[in-house]
């Protein structure tokens, strides 16, 4: 029966060696207009330059901040990783903050402090 299962996917199964070298784990928070879906947010972050970093994106947190009425604060949680070498904090710390600059210049979104 698996074999058959298999025989209908169109889609060629391939695998990639996994990477040897530790992920780096990142938390981001942006503070933006309500009326912004999650989706465009998580989209801008994708789209960003992380040289092909940036592995895993999850959203783990969503709340009405008491002070700054219309918006909604967002906290994700980013794994960055190499194939090829250890990161840096700063490498990481860079590409944080191009994705910070891509999401104000695109969504007016802000880093939550």
């Amino acid at each position: 029966m698996r074999n058959s299962l298999f025989s209908l996917s169109s889609k060629e199964i391939t695998f990639k060696e996994y990477s040897n070298f530790p992920p780096v784990l990142r938390d981001l928070s942006i503070v933006a207009d309500s009326g912004i879906k999650e989706g465009e947010i998580e989209k801008v972050i994708l789209e960003a330059k992380t040289e092909n970093l940036l592995k895993k994106l999850r959203l783990y947190d969503i709340y009405k901040p008491e002070n700054q009425s219309g918006k909604l604060s967002y906290t994700y949680t980013m794994e960055f990783r190499s194939d090829d070498k250890t990161l840096t904090n700063e490498e990481i710390n860079k590409i944080q903050e191009k994705i910070v600059a891509d999401l104000n210049k695109k969504l007016n979104a802000e880093l939550r402090k």
